[in-house]
């Protein structure tokens, strides 16, 4: 049985899209069958699937696959009772075998509406509503189960919308990524709030399907690990102190407000003493290096260091043995998130 999970921060630039990416590309070459939905309507998760076409400049070019928007608008007009999978046509990546892409649109920012309605009505004995509250999971659910997915992993926007607390209900597990900062540290505080807002009204919800035959679902999601991103350090590779200073506070912070009244629970095995999962360092230029040929991070390979160079030359000993090292710690860091949620 698959597994649906979602990077989530209310926090803005955190790296949530690209270490999904990353983690998508590290599962699929580890022999697991991966689906990355995009859900935000920023499409940065569409982009850089895409990157490693050779025609996605061209202004002729048409993006493959049903967008996510376009599978649900059925739904949301009320000219379905729910979606059939059969009818998504989902995207291999052109490097990366057996992971998959549900496109994102911008359009689906119109979805706020729809699903905001539907969290708002879905009590009641509208039963449009009701069916419009659960398409996303069972949508989800299903194209996981019928195409064999091991893993669908939604990106979503930092946002506390509609779209986003549909994606997370939906989800089995969370991953928070974390910067050593006062504004995550500000997030965290008020994250397991939030969510566990979300759960109990899931709640309510779920108990008013039952009478109509409407097949309610768990809606609670554990929170599978925190990660530590894009902190910096010296020379020498020493941790700059003020990111150390945020990193305790925020320590705390996981273990007392994002997971209190055993409403956002940790997963069985999850230590909320230590709760980072992955310690990911600032990677640099590398970040979007990979992004240009849409590849992992960890992935990188030596003539892509030609887009670096000031006078268009690839990087050769001294000068491309630090790219390795960097991409090798990466690569380990991505493969304990892989393990958190495994």
């Amino acid at each position: 049985m698959g597994k649906i999970v979602a990077l989530y921060n209310n926090k803005g630039g955190v790296s949530k899209t690209t270490t999904n990416f990353n983690l998508g590309a590290y599962l699929a070459l580890s022999g697991k069958r991966v689906l990355i939905v995009d859900c935000d309507p920023q499409c940065n998760m569409t982009e850089l699937f895409f990157a490693a076409r050779g025609d996605l400049d061209d202004p002729d070019f048409s993006l493959p696959g049903t967008s996510i928007y376009d599978a649900l608008l059925p739904r949301f007009k009320g000219q379905q009772g729910d979606i059939n999978q059969a009818d998504i046509d989902l995207v291999e990546h052109n490097l990366y075998s057996s992971l998959f892409l549900f496109r994102g649109d911008l359009e689906f920012s119109r979805a706020e509406t729809y699903l905001g309605t539907a969290w708002n009505q879905a009590v009641t004995e509208n039963i449009h509503e009701k069916n419009t509250y659960i398409v996303i999971h069972n949508l989800l659910r299903s194209l996981m189960k019928s195409r064999g997915f091991d893993y669908v992993l939604c990106d979503v926007g930092p946002s506390t919308g509609a779209i986003t607390k549909t994606i997370i209900i939906a989800c089995d597990e969370i991953v928070i990524p974390l910067v050593p900062d006062r504004f995550c540290y500000q997030a965290v505080k008020l994250l397991g709030s939030v969510i566990s807002e979300w759960i109990e009204r899931h709640k309510i919800i779920s108990q008013s399907l039952v009478p109509f035959g409407i097949e309610a679902f768990e809606g609670k999601p554990k929170l599978a690990g925190t990660i530590l991103q894009n902190f910096k350090v010296h020379a020498g590779s020493r941790v700059k102190e003020s990111y150390i200073k945020w990193q305790a506070k925020i320590s705390k912070e996981i273990s007392t407000s994002l997971c209190k009244d055993g409403l956002f629970e940790p997963k069985s095995g999850f230590d909320l003493s230590n709760p980072y999962v992955a310690s990911i360092k600032d990677v640099a230029v590398l970040a979007p290096i990979a992004q240009l040929f849409g590849r992992a991070i960890f992935d990188i390979q030596q003539e892509h260091t030609k887009e670096a160079s000031s006078d268009g030359r690839m990087y050769y000993g001294s000068v491309w043995e630090p790219w390795v090292s960097r991409m090798n710690d990466y690569k380990h860091e991505i493969s304990l998130i892989a393990e958190s949620i495994s």
